[in-house]
């Protein structure tokens, strides 16, 4: 796994004027990947998501973003997931930032296969992670070439 924490960027108006805010918050893991493609996932990458919880909290922890840890954890955690289980490239990028008005998430899964959520079924255990995931965030979107996922929750009412 690595890890990149790019230094921050240039300081806005504080916003509380106490302290400096950095103007973009920003923190990029690869990972490689364990499980081949249509098996079940490896013990090492069942224990990503998990992970990646801890990471995001720790991250909106030090950013002062408290109030959106829970939604940015299950965001990343769902899409963190669908990309070990259904993405084909030998590597899964996740990348959380902060700016003035959005937390963004990006899940690059290197799977050129759009996401398509399943119908949802009261009986089945797996399948709602997608719908989950527009319900939490203010804006998702895929990339054109289908291997990225990014979605934004709005820091500020009014901002989506």
């Amino acid at each position: 796994m690595t890890l990149t924490a790019p230094e921050r960027a240039e300081p806005m108006t504080p916003l509380d004027g106490t302290r400096s805010t950095p103007a973009v918050r920003l923190c990029v893991v690869s990972l490689e990947r364990t499980t081949r493609p249509g098996q079940a996932l490896s013990d090492t990458d069942r224990c990503r998501p998990q992970q990646f919880r801890r990471l995001s909290c720790a991250l909106l922890t030090s950013w002062d973003l408290l109030g959106h840890i829970e939604s940015v954890e299950l965001l990343v955690t769902e899409l963190l997931t669908n990309a070990l289980q259904h993405g084909e490239g030998p590597e899964v990028d996740v990348m959380i930032s902060a700016d003035e008005d959005y937390i963004h998430v990006f899940v690059r899964d290197g799977s050129p296969r759009t996401p398509d959520p399943r119908l949802l079924d009261m009986e089945s255990e797996n399948g709602r992670g997608l719908h989950l995931v527009t319900v939490i965030a203010d804006e998702v979107e895929v990339s054109e070439d289908g291997t990225t996922v990014h979605c934004a929750l709005a820091l500020q009412a009014g901002a989506a």
